[in-house]
This record gives structure tokens, C-alpha cells and sequence, in this order.
């Protein structure tokens, strides 16, 4: 993600291929600036989801749990299932988003480690 505000990116990359320094590196060679300012772990999936095959199941994932006090943004990756929800314990609970994605006809799980 990019904030032109801030002039600042956000990488997520898979450490195993890659290091920040690279990226920095690459990013540079295009004719921009790069530095590393932190690097922290990649977040790990809140919910895993069945069945999100096409673009209007995520789009309705991220609907049904945009729709929910507290919820305040929502990844869904298509290939894999996997949700990843920021949202504030006080006002929405897992079990919560769990239901109301039951209630809009998805089969959904917390993920391993949730």
C-alpha cells in the first residue's frame, strides 16, 4: 500500500524469497528512493472462508463484515480463503464475524491460531 501523503509503502513479501534491502533495492533501479524505516511480521488470517471463487463472494465477504460495528477493514484473498479482518475486540467479537458470514451462506472457520 501506498500513501502519497506520507510518501511511505507498505511490502508484504514472503521472506523466504526475499529480503527488505532487495526490495529497497529494486524499488530504487525504477528511479525512486527507497529505504527500510521497519519491518514487522506478516499478519496472519482471522478467518478461513469456503467457497470464495469468484470477485462477488469477496465483495460480499467484505460487505457482510464491513457491515459490522467495530470492523474497520477487510482482505480477502480469492485463492485461498483466507480473511483478514482489523477490527476492535470492544465492539465485534470472532464469533461475530463468524455468524453473520454463516447468516450470508458462507462456511467459515477461525483460522489456525486464532
Amino acid at each position: 500500500m501506498v500513501s502519497r501523503q506520507t510518501e511511505e509503502a507498505r511490502v508484504v513479501y514472503d521472506d523466504s524469497k526475499q529480503t527488505p534491502e532487495r526490495l529497497a533495492a529494486a524499488i530504487d533501479r525504477l528511479g525512486f528512493q527507497a529505504s527500510v524505516l521497519s519491518v514487522s511480521a506478516a499478519p496472519r488470517p482471522t478467518l478461513l472462508v469456503e467457497g470464495v471463487n469468484d470477485l462477488k463472494a469477496v465483495r460480499k465477504i467484505d460487505a457482510v463484515l464491513r457491515g459490522l460495528k467495530g470492523v474497520r477493514g477487510v482482505r480477502v484473498d480469492l485463492g485461498t480463503g483466507e480473511v483478514f479482518v482489523e477490527y476492535d475486540g470492544q465492539a465485534v467479537s470472532p464469533q461475530q464475524l463468524l455468524s453473520a458470514l454463516q447468516a450470508a451462506g458462507f462456511s467459515a472457520r477461525p483460522a489456525p491460531g486464532r
